[in-house]
């Protein structure tokens, strides 16, 4: 959940109205987990870089999405600012506005839009390629969809680009051969995007999206 928060940023937290605004680099994210229901959206701002210090923003800096605002958080990762949503996000465009404390807006759309998984059996044959029909890809050939299938020993993963071509997967029956019985099913959506409207120490956005989750039984 929330990849670009991992890695060896910055857990200290340190004041908008003492650092260069020009160096508070921005980055969202939002990360939809079809097993909750539930949208988790994350801002932080960082001084100099992605893995500098994370920023309270001080009046008169804020930041909306849609309009509205987000809720300062204090955590082990340092400052940030959320929001969570029962359900999906609403397909269509979304802004995250970010002002500085000199008043300077850095406005950021970005489009969002659902996956729908048609049905998976509950048996998957091991003798016929598992063939996966999804919508909520067009338009959006940047990002990757990757699918996990593990049984009590194994994992076999394949990550596909472009699938709003056709808005379809196939897991070869090649790739099957190594599980047994029980398996669990996850499909997840990713992308990261930099961020057109930015001080000079950039940002970045990044969407996640868990589409599915389920068991299955891996048959002859």
């Amino acid at each position: 959940m929330l990849l670009f928060m991992a890695g060896c940023a910055s857990n200290e937290i340190g004041h908008s109205k003492d650092v260069n605004q020009d160096e508070i680099h921005q980055g969202y994210s939002v990360w939809y987990d079809a097993t909750k229901n539930e949208t988790s959206i994350i801002a932080f701002f960082r001084f100099a870089g992605p893995n500098g210090t994370t920023l309270i923003l001080d009046d008169p800096s804020k930041i909306l999405l849609d309009g509205e605002p987000m809720e300062k958080t204090e955590n082990g990762l340092g400052c940030s600012y959320q929001k969570t949503i029962k359900g999906q996000l609403p397909d269509g465009e979304h802004t995250f506005a970010f002002s500085d404390i000199n008043g300077k807006a850095l406005n950021n759309t970005f489009k969002w839009n659902n996956v729908n998984v048609d049905a998976l059996p509950e048996n998957i044959s091991k003798s016929e390629n598992l063939k996966i029909h999804l919508a909520g890809f067009k338009d959006r050939l940047s990002e990757s969809l990757t699918v996990d299938i593990s049984d009590t020993a194994n994992t076999v993963s394949e990550t596909f680009d472009r699938v709003g071509l056709d808005d379809k997967v196939v897991i070869n029956k090649e790739k099957l051969q190594g599980l047994n019985g029980a398996v669990t099913i996850r499909i997840n959506r990713y992308g990261k995007f930099d961020l057109k409207n930015v001080a000079h120490a950039g940002g970045y956005f990044t969407s996640e999206y868990l589409a599915l989750e389920k068991t299955g039984t891996i048959v002859q």
